[in-house]
């Protein structure tokens, strides 16, 4: 599959309003892939799972959940701007739910669900930007050898706090008061 990067306009010529499914990765203007249905299945699985942790009177820790929204993780001149499948803002850091189209309050969650064309990118250039974000959790689902990796926040990088895959069921970080069975996330049922 061919490459969908496009060298990005200098930083004070990026467009404020990026053309749908566009991101800003490391200087590169890049086209996200569009999702197949098994992308889109675990998507809503795993908001379905997270709904509950949504909106302040949740289960404990509450956080403000979205997917696909745009977030700007950097300000000029190193503007990243990505569209995380799932994203979520712990409520005591971030009182107020975020809101508009350009998400400047960085997430203290991300996940992004990996696929072919896309993976590179995820484990690569953006693990390493939500790092220097001080993203605290990166969760990367991968839905073509189906596994769940827990990535959490460390100094000098992220730290591998959990692989699991089909059969099992667990208590991820940061949502570890709720189990997540991954037969059922992965339609393994």
């Amino acid at each position: 599959m061919a490459q969908r990067f496009q060298k990005a306009p200098a930083s004070d010529e990026f467009p404020d309003e990026l053309p749908k499914q566009y991101e800003i990765v490391c200087g590169n203007l890049v086209r996200k892939a569009m999702p197949s249905h098994e992308h889109s299945l675990l998507q809503f699985r795993l908001a379905s799972f997270l709904g509950p942790f949504d909106g302040r009177r949740s289960m404990p820790g509450g956080w403000w959940m979205g997917t696909e929204c745009e977030i700007e993780l950097f300000p000029e001149p190193d503007v990243q701007r990505y569209l995380p499948d799932v994203a979520g803002w712990k409520i005591d850091a971030v009182p107020q739910r975020p809101r508009g189209a350009r998400v400047r309050i960085w997430p203290q969650w991300v996940c992004e669900i990996l696929s072919p064309s896309t993976a590179h990118r995820d484990k690569g250039d953006k693990l390493d930007v939500y790092h220097r974000a001080h993203v605290n959790h990166y969760w990367l689902i991968d839905q073509n050898k189906p596994t769940l990796t827990v990535l959490a926040w460390a100094e000098d990088e992220y730290r591998t706090i959990l692989i699991a895959g089909p059969g099992e069921r667990v208590r991820a970080e940061p949502f570890a008061e709720r189990e997540l069975d991954l037969d059922w996330l992965f339609d393994f049922e």
